[in-house]
């Protein structure tokens, strides 16, 4: 039995990806669990639009299970069995929680828990440059550390190799140009610290006959509500920008775009290493020196708030690799390898590994 642990919507679409590393195998049955959190943090309703099968926290904490994944170490040394943690990497290097908050002190706590209860545990991370500075700031926890690639830019890599197929399900004609705008959370985003730019952007943009997406961090929506986040960004970008919903994903606008505005968020480095002109709303905050953010600052334009959009933007794709080969150092390659990870913690044997390859 593999239990998957869904903090949050945000951390929700790594967490399926992991499961579908395993969900395949004979005989392994996958559930789902919510840790206690917000009564309103939307987590339940994403996973009954995922169909998955939801198990109660209380539950979960009482049982014990083959293999535990999860994104976040909070809550889960609760849990009992074998652990798959995935955290995120911020394009600062940081490792962090669900709540994008650096989470080493966590892994500490967690890390203590679990040598009271001596079962297996692997810290899945999707740099080799992330696996060697864990091991080498907390050397007892980083030996845990290994490279299982990014499910979610790997996603991408597939939606780019169907770009056109994408920009026909979204409606872009071909004399069109399509404008993705992305912002992540807190004060530094895009939305918390520019707000106004959306208004500018739905009306600059448009008058050009570009079509215009935008797509938000999934806390934006579930700490603001849609109605109230609609409110703020104004009656221009209501009636020319349509917003993603809570769940949505970024990977198919982001391969249909022509040019991505964003910030300092991972899916603006995404979108920067998968080759989008990238434009950047606001100066990005310190970044540490070659780090994924750096990167991105080098590779993306910011906009002039003095200049028209319209004359700013200049579709041409150019060359990302710098920033491509700081997101993961194993691409296209996560769901080997998480599969490989998810059965050696399972112990499945070679034949089921072999049932699984020919599946």
């Amino acid at each position: 039995m593999v239990l998957v642990v869904v903090h949050s919507v945000g951390a929700g679409e790594r967490m399926l990806a992991a499961a579908n590393a395993v969900e395949g195998v004979p005989g392994v049955q996958v559930v789902f669990t919510q840790p206690p959190g917000p009564s309103d943090d939307r987590v339940a309703d994403f996973l009954t639009a995922a169909d998955a099968l939801i198990t109660p926290w209380e539950r979960a904490a009482h049982e014990r299970f083959d293999l535990v994944i999860a994104a976040s170490p909070t809550g889960v040394g609760r849990l009992q069995g074998a652990l798959l943690l995935l955290p995120e990497v911020s394009t600062d290097g940081e490792v962090v929680d669900h709540n994008g908050r650096r989470c080493l002190p966590s892994l500490s706590g967690l890390f203590r828990q679990r040598v009271e209860h001596p079962d297996a545990m692997v810290i899945g991370l999707p740099h080799s440059t992330a696996v060697a500075s864990l091991q080498s700031t907390s050397p007892e926890i980083g030996r845990h550390a290994t490279v299982v690639g990014d499910p979610v830019y790997d996603h991408l890599l597939d939606a780019l190799s169907h770009r056109n197929a994408h920009r026909d399900r979204l409606g872009v004609q071909q004399d069109q140009r399509l404008g993705l705008v992305v912002s992540t959370r807190g004060p530094e985003s895009l939305l918390g610290r520019s707000p106004a730019l959306l208004g500018r952007i739905a009306t600059d943009l448009p008058a050009s006959g570009d079509r215009l997406i935008c797509h938000l961090h999934p806390d934006v929506w579930v700490r603001h509500g849609r109605r109230q986040v609609l409110a703020w960004a104004g009656p221009a970008a209501r009636s020319h920008v349509r917003f993603l919903r809570l769940g949505q994903g970024w990977q198919v606008p982001v391969a249909a775009a022509d040019y991505v505005i964003g910030d300092h968020g991972l899916l603006t480095a995404y979108a920067a290493a998968a080759g989008k002109p990238v434009y950047l709303a606001n100066p990005l905050p310190n970044t540490a020196p070659c780090s994924l953010g750096e990167a991105v600052a080098r590779y993306g334009t910011p906009l002039d708030p003095a200049v028209p959009l319209g004359t700013q933007i200049n579709w041409t794709a150019r060359p990302s690799s710098p920033v491509a080969q700081l997101v993961t150092s194993a691409p296209s390659r996560s769901a080997d390898l998480l599969r490989a990870g998810c059965l050696r913690l399972l112990r499945i044997t070679d034949s089921a590994r072999q049932a699984v390859a020919d599946t």
